[in-house]
């Protein structure tokens, strides 16, 4: 999470359109590594989630998981926002 968020911080100082369309790319790249992570994480405990009568994931990670949503989800938006007009 640490590294999306260095990256999300570099990606909002981009001073020129290159710089940002470069930042954005390495950006895509990292989240994809966190979801593949998550599914990872995900699927390690059980499957399905629900294969042992029971949720599989512990609180704790169950908090982890949704951090790292949350912030995935605000990097998305902020992307978006630095798309020019004509892009979106």
């Amino acid at each position: 999470m640490k590294s999306m968020q260095a990256m999300h911080d570099k990606m909002m100082a981009a001073k020129t359109p290159e710089e940002r369309a470069r930042l954005m790319q390495e950006h895509m790249k990292l989240m994809q590594d966190g979801s593949a992570m998550m599914g990872r994480m995900h699927a390690g405990k059980g499957g399905m989630g629900m294969m042992d009568g029971g949720v599989s994931m512990s609180p704790e990670m169950m908090g982890k998981r949704m951090d790292m949503m949350e912030m995935m989800m605000q990097m998305m938006i902020d992307r978006e926002a630095m798309k020019p007009p004509a892009a979106r």
